[in-house]
């Protein structure tokens, strides 16, 4: 945990007085991600700490978070400077430098001014629209590509709250730490039974809540509701999601800008409110986490510039400028893009190499590999058991419940349910079996493993895996993934990619894991071994398999919580 940040700091000299914290300023008010160079710039960032920020109880924080890179908001970074406020900037690697659209020094100028830089997908995709290969490219991609630029992203913005459960499992997959979507709080224009804040922390990280977003006719004082709110509520998070500015005080032409001067009022009027305990900070300085290994969609190796910068150019390759193969192609976003379509900027001219459906030359280790699991499907169960052949049922830990063979299955005839119907500690997991290689697969050191299976559950699930070495012994604690998002009724495919296996792994065991009071169904397991990568994950997280054949993201069950979000991001 960490205290105020500088940036929040530097908004008055009187926050000591709000609130007296140890080792309360770490350093200057501006930072600066250098060029790319043998060493990630991103990694050991002071201001990029492991874990939230300290917040004084009964605080309102106020996040302004601008989407779509247009090119108005280097003069948003402009007016945020001038009153010593930061911003949050969600970027598309894929519009860098296009007519219309943030230049790479701009976006540099805002990060070096102490501005967050975010990941909107690679061209602003609907994520809702596409298959879920195409949406891991979108947002695996672009963080990937953000991050060979020198910005450490840990930030994601749903385009158009495109926020499915299947989207939600893609963006933890990719190393994000959070993801904002569009809608779920009360605000000028309705959403009267929606609470008036998100809460710190966020209910669910990858689903933050923020009212609609902002349009060109409201008001300064419908502006300040938004904070007003908040602060008579005795506090909470208010993320407002804005897009750019136009010049002068008049109404802007574009529906989601907002002028110039209603800006500068705003931020007049709320920067000294860090006397009412009342504070402007970027989205990662309220969720925290570390800035974890970016992961390219396929697995394959991480590239750096060598310490070259790009200089406003195009990254060969890495999205940033360069048009992609098929996915615009010249055709406008039918208004979606904050009034500024995409007409003739594309014009059909695949990218350099990374997402025109073939692998990066000299960036992927290899096309991911099926390894065959035993009876994957859970169908075979020769000696009547009700435990499917080469699969081990295990109980760890102090717990109680049961394990039923269910016809409830996602294809075929059976399935696996454990339960929990009380729960100290451990586990009750389905695991391929550890033995010797009758049904273990044999494993490859060095690499990682990308294991997904289709489940139904009310509670905590998770990935494990285990590997064995050479002398027999099973390594049976080696790892495990996150909690998997809860779908009680309908079958959601996740999946978790491992670390790096160790030297001298020979086979590998991985599974799934009920992990407390609940149920769980599990089904279709599939195991995938991956191109190797110089960087061992911080963090393992579950993602939706890469299977053309699958569901597309929209076929995913929305939560309860999706209900008031937007489209209009």
């Amino acid at each position: 945990m960490h205290p105020l940040p500088s940036s929040a700091l530097c908004q008055s000299g009187r926050i000591l007085s709000v609130v007296v914290l140890a080792g309360l300023l770490f350093g200057a008010c501006v930072w600066s991600p250098d060029p790319p160079g043998d060493t990630p710039p991103w990694k050991g960032r002071d201001d990029l700490g492991p874990g939230p920020t300290v917040i004084p109880p009964g605080s309102t924080i106020v996040t302004f978070s601008f989407a779509d890179t247009v090119s108005n908001q280097a003069r948003v970074g402009e007016i945020f400077n001038k009153y010593g406020l930061r911003a949050t900037f969600y970027m598309s690697s894929g519009r860098i430098g296009r007519s219309g659209y943030l230049t790479l020094d701009q976006i540099r100028a805002l990060a070096t001014a102490g501005h967050e830089i975010g990941s909107h997908t690679v061209n602003h995709t609907d994520l809702d629209t596409v298959s879920i290969d195409v949406a891991r490219r979108e947002i695996c991609d672009d963080r990937a590509a953000l991050m060979s630029l020198g910005f450490p992203v840990t930030s994601f913005a749903y385009p158009f709250s495109s926020d499915s459960l299947t989207a939600r499992q893609l963006v933890i997959g990719c190393n994000f730490n959070n993801a904002r979507a569009v809608g779920g709080i009360r605000n000028p224009d309705g959403c009267s039974s929606c609470p008036v804040a998100e809460t710190i922390p966020p209910a669910d990280p990858f689903l933050i809540r923020t009212p609609t977003s902002v349009k060109s006719d409201w008001t300064l004082a419908e502006l300040q509701s938004l904070v007003l709110q908040v602060e008579a509520a005795g506090g909470g998070w208010m993320l407002i999601s804005m897009h750019g500015v136009c010049p002068g005080s008049a109404t802007c032409s574009d529906t989601y800008d907002i002028p110039e001067t209603r800006l500068d009022e705003l931020l007049a009027w709320l920067a000294p409110r860090t006397s009412r305990g009342t504070f402007v900070m970027t989205t990662h300085e309220v969720v925290g986490g570390p800035v974890k290994p970016p992961l390219w969609s396929d697995g394959g190796t991480f590239p750096f510039d060598a310490g070259t910068p790009d200089a406003g150019r195009p990254d060969a390759g890495a999205d940033a400028g360069v048009p992609d193969a098929g996915t615009d192609a010249g055709v406008p976003d039918a208004g979606r893009d904050a009034g500024v379509p995409d007409a003739g900027r594309d014009a059909g001219v695949p990218d350099a190499g990374t997402d025109a459906g073939v692998p990066d030359a000299g960036t992927d280790a290899g096309t991911p590999v099926v390894i065959p699991l035993p009876n994957p499907s859970l169908e075979l169960d020769s000696d009547g058991d009700n435990v499917p052949d080469c699969w081990k049922r295990q109980n760890l830990g102090t717990n109680s419940g049961g394990w039923l063979r269910t016809t409830e299955a996602h294809t075929g005839s059976w399935a696996q349910r454990p339960r929990i119907s009380s729960y100290t500690s451990g586990d009750r997991r389905l695991v391929v079996t550890q033995d010797t290689g009758a049904c273990a697969p044999a494993a490859t050191p060095g690499r990682s493993y990308r294991v997904s299976a289709w489940y139904k559950t009310d509670s905590r699930v998770a990935f494990v895996a285990a590997y064995r070495i050479s002398t027999g012994t099973w390594v049976t604690t080696w790892a495990a993934g996150p909690d998997l998002p809860t779908s009680p009724t309908i079958y959601v495919r996740g999946e978790w990619v491992t670390p790096p296996l160790p030297p001298g792994a020979t086979h590998i065991s991985v599974g799934l894991a009920l992990r407390g009071v609940g149920f769980a169904v599990m089904d279709d397991f599939v195991l995938e071994r991956l191109g190797s990568t110089p960087f061992a994950p911080e963090r393992v997280d579950p993602a939706p398999p890469d299977d053309a054949a699958g569901p597309r993201l929209h076929d995913a069950q929305p939560s309860e919580e999706n209900a008031p979000m937007e489209r209009g991001d």
